[in-house]
């Protein structure tokens, strides 16, 4: 594995690093990390976190790091001492955030959020923040779940910058996650005019998917699937990983496992496609295949559930053991006040601890922050489970809204709407007309 190496961060790393490292057991392959150490007790996870930790020997995990043979760490190093040279030049800042931004994306470590967000304080500071500089930030804030914070950092952007395309896309993202059609429409539109290149039809096709017209959605990104030699690789997964989730919308389980393999052939190790496609993995009754496809990423704690959720409907014998560290990753996230897994974690409480009166609050309290169609789902299957069909009724009001069409939603609103409480049929057939 060769030789350990602990990054020492400066002072303003360490302020920013908000994130913290799994203080549980670590087991497999890590694959873009090594580790300091082998083991913290439970009993450690459930400490007062008002006292200072000291380590009772040299064996204690206290923090998983980067190999320096990975090329984006070496890059990191270059980023850092480019910044340190140039402690005021905007620019440079931005270019480490950013590195950092994309690193923690593609491996589920939100330590690299806070890292980014360090570099780029000085920036913040200023009467009036660079655009570059407060277009990281509202990308950061969206990435924590900071939906209002970002959106109201990208219509600063905006103001300033009418044809920011990265604004646009941003502020779109954020639309189609809270159910805002109109907030997402009206950015697709101007994003189409700010950009010469394909991002806007894949913006729209997007919300379309979302809005009860996937086949129409699926033809326009079938349009623009391979973008040609100069389009960024992490952009052609990026619509390969869409075209994934919508043919899975329309109950087409082959296309949508052909899209995603060739996804992650683009971008291996890919923290949210890994998830995105174990979950698939998992609704199709493959575990055993998603418990291959994640077993090189378990420290990711999204990576981690899907192992865990397979190693529970497979019935293996270590079940046990890994449903007590993944208890204890969620433990250690609600004591640190991240609160960005709570659709995953109310899934988690349902279909592997069955407690369903638990995952319905969870998803409730979820529902106040996003609403794609994974939420929609864990919430009303939670209120099917707890037999409590009138707590669905925000949901299905939604649904009847955006005329949201999906092979995995349309039984649980069935079943729903055959509920007594329920006092209304909720319309679930494809929207009349051409809009989104």
């Amino acid at each position: 594995m060769g030789r350990l190496q602990l990054h020492r961060m400066s002072p303003d790393e360490r302020r920013g690093d908000s994130g913290v490292a799994h203080r549980n057991g670590c087991c497999g392959a890590l694959r873009f990390f090594v580790a300091l150490a082998l083991f913290l007790t439970a009993s450690v996870v459930q400490a007062d976190q008002t006292t200072p930790y000291t380590p009772a020997n040299a064996s204690v995990v206290l923090q998983l790091v980067p190999p320096t043979t990975d090329p984006r760490v070496r890059r990191f190093n270059q980023l850092r001492n480019d910044f340190r040279q140039h402690p005021t030049d905007m620019s440079k800042a931005v270019a480490l955030a950013l590195a950092y931004i994309d690193y923690g994306r593609s491996t589920g470590d939100s330590r690299f959020l806070g890292r980014a967000m360090a570099v780029i304080e000085p920036g913040m500071e200023q009467p009036e923040p660079p655009i570059p500089v407060l277009l990281v930030h509202a990308t950061i804030q969206q990435s924590r779940h900071s939906f209002h914070a970002s959106r109201e950092e990208l219509m600063q952007v905006l103001k300033r910058d009418p044809g920011n395309a990265q604004a646009w896309l941003t502020l779109a993202t954020i639309g189609m996650v809270q159910g805002d059609d109109a907030l997402a429409n009206d950015a697709c539109v101007h994003l189409a005019n700010a950009s010469s290149d394909f991002m806007g039809i894949v913006c729209t096709a997007s919300l379309r998917s979302l809005t009860g017209h996937a086949p129409q959605a699926y033809a326009l990104m079938s349009m623009v699937e391979d973008p040609g030699p100069k389009a960024p690789v992490a952009i052609r997964a990026w619509v390969e990983g869409l075209m994934a989730d919508t043919a899975a919308r329309m109950g087409k389980p082959d296309a949508a496992d052909a899209h995603f393999k060739t996804a992650l052939q683009m971008t291996p190790g890919d923290n949210f496609l890994l998830a995105d496609y174990g979950e698939f993995l998992l609704d199709q009754g493959r575990p055993r295949d998603a418990i291959n496809l994640v077993s090189g990423d378990i420290q990711s704690d999204t990576s981690f559930l899907v192992w865990v959720s397979a190693e529970n409907a497979l019935g293996l014998p270590r079940t046990r053991i890994d449903v007590a560290e993944m208890n204890a990753r969620f433990q250690s996230m609600a004591q640190r006040g991240d609160h960005v897994f709570m659709r995953e974690q109310s899934s988690y409480m349902l279909h592997v601890l069955h407690d369903p009166k638990a995952a319905l609050d969870l998803a409730q309290q979820d529902w106040k922050v996003q609403r794609s169609p994974k939420d929609v789902r864990v919430y009303l299957e939670a209120a099917l489970a707890t037999h409590d069909p009138s707590a669905a009724t925000p949901v299905l009001d939604f649904v009847a809204r955006t005329h949201l069409d999906d092979v995995t939603i349309n039984p649980l609103i069935a079943q729903l709407q055959e509920a007594p409480s329920i006092a209304a049929p909720v319309a679930t057939s494809k929207p009349k007309g051409n809009g989104p």
